[in-house]
């Protein structure tokens, strides 16, 4: 009956309108057979297997996606973004995703055509994989259509899959992620290594000096003649978290292979050696989460060899992610920040962006008002050198909002905004000069 009331093209219409709303989708497939294509095309275009509801439930949703596989072969063609998502801690058994091999199964049907791949993980080890699943990670690697990879709690990863996905991949994230230069004899060997062609953004948090090692061995392998690397050809995006110094070394060797390409500059300084991730991403970035004990040792790293730099963002945090630690005194906002920028090469640098995360509003009134980084972060800014930053964007941000017994609750937040916003004028006079400026301020989550 609802087919003879409204034309195909109407359905499919409707369909297409409805094609994030899972909920929708489910509805109108069961309203007709005629309907079940085209809302299952968006149905699972998106699968995500997680254990946040218990493996048992997990298990059970990943047999009934098998029977409907089973039942309609084609619905696999569908799936263009596959998730994975396992953050329970365990210290028996395999977890399920590893040891069950219809899993695997199911994995390497749905790799041929994912164009985005996401493993979120806690404590998996590469050797203690079956040979199954391997396998199956290999078929999602090295897929041509995988666009945007991101692991994260993945160790021990032999360098065989960085060959494989840097061949295809554009994004790339490695979270909390190491690389081994061993050879795995349940993965094929590749034999001809090419520099990741696609690559344009890389972002590296929590990763040693020595997976940068293996990343670059992989990719931009030095030649024997004692010349230099070869460049990337896109990377204009890289995001790196340093626990160490010892990062830094392979850090600016991987920094000098893409001098011809990165523009943008992303660094987020920490206070501590646990510094809180942002997944902050603005058009092609290079970032830097600096995690190190400070000083940052400035000579071991430099922006001056990226020649088409153009572009900064700055986020520090102002308060210790734990109770225990204690924020620095006097806090170092942007000593870091402003030890690079003496690096970057004069009259390039156009736009910069600056975010600053306090826990209260009294500590970002405190910082306002005594703390000298802020002044000398505006006499840097404010000299020759940087006569060519057109563009300015201040982002405060408040952990926590206000005491629960103060009334008037947007009020309160307005007219602190506005008194945060006078007291950084006052403090970075150069931003009335610039081109455009943008303030934003944001209290537990929620913007101003």
């Amino acid at each position: 009956m609802f087919r003879q009331l409204f034309p195909p093209e109407l359905i499919d219409a409707i369909i297409d309108a409805s094609a994030k709303d899972k909920e929708t989708l489910k509805a109108l497939s069961v309203i007709s057979k005629s309907h079940v294509s085209q809302s299952r095309k968006y149905i699972f275009r998106s699968v995500e297997f997680s254990t946040d509801d218990g493996e048992d439930v997990l298990a059970e949703r990943h047999e009934k996606l098998c029977s409907i596989l089973d039942r309609d072969p084609y619905v696999e063609t569908y799936v263009r973004k596959l998730s994975i998502r396992d953050i329970q801690p365990f210290n028996g058994p395999l977890p399920w995703m590893i040891a069950n091999s219809s899993f695997h199964r199911t994995l390497s049907r749905l790799g041929s055509r994912l164009t985005r791949f996401t493993f979120f993980v806690e404590g998996y080890e590469w050797p203690s994989f079956p040979s199954s699943l391997k396998l199956a990670f290999m078929a999602i690697f090295t897929s041509p259509t995988l666009h945007s990879l991101s692991l994260q709690g993945l160790d021990a990863v032999p360098s065989a899959c960085c060959e494989a996905f840097g061949a295809h991949v554009t994004e790339l994230s490695l979270i909390v992620s190491n690389f081994t230069p061993l050879v795995d004899p349940d993965l094929p060997i590749v034999q001809d290594k090419i520099v990741p062609p696609n690559l344009y953004w890389l972002s590296m948090e929590g990763v040693d000096e020595w997976s940068v090692i293996v990343l670059l061995n992989a990719w931009v392998p030095a030649p024997t003649n004692g010349q230099e690397r070869p460049l990337f050809p896109n990377l204009t995006a890289l995001s790196v978290g340093p626990t160490e110094d010892a990062f830094l070394a392979p850090l600016s060797k991987l920094m000098q292979s893409g001098r011809e390409t990165i523009q943008y500059f992303y660094w987020d300084y920490s206070h501590g050696t646990q510094g809180m991730f942002s997944s902050s991403y603005i058009g092609r970035v290079f970032f830097l989460h600096d995690l190190l004990v400070r000083p940052l040792h400035t000579d071991s790293l430099s922006l001056h060899n990226l020649s088409k730099l153009f572009a900064i963002t700055y986020e520090v945090t102002f308060y210790p992610e734990d109770d225990d630690d204690e924020v620095p005194d006097p806090p170092d906002h942007f000593d870091g920040l402003i030890a690079l920028l003496r690096t970057v090469t004069p009259h390039t640098i156009q736009q910069l962006d600056l975010k600053v995360d306090f826990y209260n509003f009294e500590d970002a009134m405190w910082s306002l008002n005594y703390y000298d980084g802020w002044s000398h972060l505006n006499s840097l800014l404010d000299t020759e050198p940087f006569d060519q930053l057109i563009g300015v964007s201040v982002q405060i941000k408040l952990e926590k909002a206000f005491d629960e017994t103060e009334m008037d609750i947007y009020n309160t937040l307005e007219e602190r905004k506005e008194a945060v916003l006078d007291l950084l004028s006052l403090r970075l006079p150069f931003i009335s000069e610039v081109d455009s400026f943008n303030f934003l301020f944001i209290v537990a989550r929620q913007m101003i």
